[in-house]
């Protein structure tokens, strides 16, 4: 069966409220009652989510009221953040830090916004990347053919605007693979503050630092940080929130979930992952047992799949990728590799090549 994708009804709110700001300061705000009525009904649609086809129609019922290719762009700029779900987990995990005076690497900040993004809205999947010795954060569209320009600009500068407050950091350069003209690059120069071109991959905010690939290490994290996460890790409340919205992902899937976040972060234990479940080992081992599938197994799969993401699709060295996937030293990593695969990382990446 299709799956079907949502938005979450916060962000469709806040876009509704920052196109009518968006009509105060273009001096229109007498057309308000009429693009309103021409929105759907939340009510209409159970719980906390609604379609993403209909939130793309409310985007297409905007560039045509306003006769605007780039009306998303323009009015997502006048979106106030703090409402959004991702927003505010973020804040309740990195608030502790903040109170300590304890700064969390902005390369984690980006892995969570990754990970976590489904919370505002499941029309793109968010993955980091490198490009040009640059941390890239690469937005993929779930259905290419379905989704609008305009969602994927508001989607952009959103995380644009939340990565911002949270590090004060401005992008180097966009890179925009939903355009295909250049001649009204100086926009997105101007929203983004950051040089803008046109691809045909993956649209990409791309950010600096670089990855520390030299010193095999997936983050440079202070001791202070280690520290503090030593004594519990601090996606508890982002996973809560995100359990709460996709109640029907299983626990191994939850498991993997939270895996793929920490992994390369904190060392990948049962306990570890318990924690963030909020549940005793013994229970969160009865669970898997329950769904025919084991802790160990969980965290084989989620490494091997990794590995090839890693390898194959980011083209990281072998060595960078043993840190990524949680091993201790490089040999342990290519030990383990030869028995999943039976053969060494360098000759799986050559026979995808």
């Amino acid at each position: 069966m299709e799956k079907s994708y949502s938005v979450h009804k916060v962000t469709v709110q806040t876009f509704r409220q920052a196109l009518v700001s968006y009509l105060f300061s273009i001096n229109r705000e007498q057309d308000i009652p009429k693009i309103m009525s021409e929105f759907y009904d939340m009510d209409e649609y159970p719980g906390d989510r609604m379609p993403l086809d209909i939130v793309n129609k409310e985007f297409d019922l905007a560039v045509s009221f306003f006769q605007d290719e780039y009306i998303g762009l323009k009015v997502i700029n006048y979106v106030d953040i703090r409402p959004l779900n991702l927003y505010r987990g973020l804040e309740l995990v990195i608030a502790p830090f903040f109170k300590r005076n304890v700064e969390v690497p902005f390369i984690i900040i980006c892995h969570l916004i990754c990970r976590y993004s489904r919370l505002m809205t499941e029309s793109l999947v968010i993955e980091l990347t490198e490009i040009e010795g640059c941390l890239g954060l690469a937005f993929k569209p779930v259905l290419p053919a379905a989704i609008c320009k305009h969602h994927i600009d508001s989607v952009v500068f959103a995380i644009h605007k939340i990565i911002k407050f949270f590090t004060q950091k401005n992008p180097v350069k966009l890179i925009l693979s939903h355009r295909v003209s250049a001649h009204d690059l100086h926009l997105y120069r101007q929203y983004f503050s950051a040089s803008a071109e046109l691809t045909t991959e993956h649209t990409c905010l791309c950010y600096r630092p670089t990855l520390n690939v030299e010193n095999n290490s997936h983050v440079d994290m202070s001791d202070e940080f280690k520290h503090f996460i030593s004594n519990g890790f601090f996606i508890n409340p982002l996973h809560h929130m995100f359990h709460e919205q996709f109640p029907e992902y299983r626990y191994a899937e939850q498991c993997q979930h939270i895996l793929m976040t920490t992994m390369g972060v904190v060392h990948p234990t049962r306990e570890q992952v318990a924690q963030v479940l909020n549940m005793s080992v013994s229970s969160l081992q009865r669970r898997l047992k329950e769904e025919n599938v084991t802790f160990q197994e969980v965290l084989l799969n989620t490494r091997k799949k990794l590995a090839h993401k890693y390898l194959v699709e980011q083209k990281l060295s072998a060595t960078y990728v043993a840190s990524l996937l949680g091993y201790r030293s490089s040999s342990q990593f290519f030990t383990a590799f030869k028995s999943w695969f039976a053969m060494t990382p360098k000759s799986y990446k050559k026979m995808y090549s």
